[in-house]
């Protein structure tokens, strides 16, 4: 199946992984700050700023992974629907709800890119314990919304051009595999 991915979809695959390696950074990042904070309150250390850095590492690790959930059937769907369809009609509302998430990522790509670019532009800066220009932990939003995007666009041609989506074989694989954790 990866043979024989396009430049683009090659692209996009590598992407993904690295935006959910640095979700998982972030994850990792999160729990030695917790872990961090709890043994210095036992020595009377304040770590100043490490809610505000824990906040914005779990939301940065949240949009991160959003492509690869996507991809990999994370993201909840109406499989008892779609399966008891026929192949065309499958089809059809698979490009159909595949067009509609586009949009809804798009819209949400907007906002978070001007969003971001409101910050800049203003110079926002954080008002917690520590100050940082707020552009910084939200462009992760931004990035994981693009990336997001990009795989649902990626998905939709795939099923236009009569391919099986990859969500859907990813799932029909792990079936196949004796692993029905998911559909419990």
């Amino acid at each position: 199946m990866q043979a024989s991915r396009s430049f683009y979809g090659r692209l996009l695959d590598g992407l993904m992984q690295g935006a959910a390696a640095l979700a998982a950074l972030c994850i990792l990042s999160v729990c030695i700050l917790m872990v961090s904070m709890s043994l210095s309150r036992e020595f009377g250390i304040n770590l100043r700023g490490a809610d505000d850095l824990i906040a914005w590492l779990c939301a940065a690790s949240a949009f991160l992974i959003l492509g690869q959930t996507f991809q990999h059937g994370g993201i909840v769907r109406v499989e008892i629907f779609l399966g008891a369809l026929g192949p065309e009609w499958r089809k059809r509302l698979e490009i159909i709800g595949l067009v509609v998430m586009s949009g809804f990522c798009l819209f949400a790509l907007t906002a978070f890119t001007l969003f971001v670019y409101q910050s800049w532009d203003f110079n926002d800066v954080s008002q917690g314990q520590i100050i940082v220009p707020l552009w910084i932990p939200q462009i992760f939003t931004a990035i994981g919304c693009l990336i997001f995007f990009l795989a649902v666009v990626d998905e939709l041609m795939r099923v236009i051009k009569g391919g099986k989506p990859r969500y859907q074989q990813m799932a029909e694989d792990r079936l196949s595999a004796g692993d029905f954790g998911e559909t419990l």
